[in-house]
């Protein structure tokens, strides 16, 4: 019964992987744009902030903005 389970979270995991997720909601950032930012230039969190102004605002995506850098950056 486990099994059965496991292998549809892992198909809908594979499935979700490939969609956009917002990073921050104040300007509408989301997580294809942080590695537009990083292929055009961007060598950290702080230049990220400067380019798309994410996590600037009211700060709540930034652990979720440094998240995806250092995803990006270690892949």
């Amino acid at each position: 019964m486990f099994s059965k389970l496991i292998k549809k979270y892992k198909k809908f995991k594979i499935i979700n992987s490939n969609k956009p997720k917002k990073i921050c909601s104040c300007y509408n950032i989301y997580n294809y744009d942080i590695m537009d930012a990083l292929n055009n230039g961007c060598s950290g969190i702080n230049d990220i902030r400067k380019t798309t102004k994410a996590g600037t605002a009211c700060g709540k995506c930034n652990a979720s903005l440094e998240y995806e850098v250092y995803k990006a950056l270690k892949k």
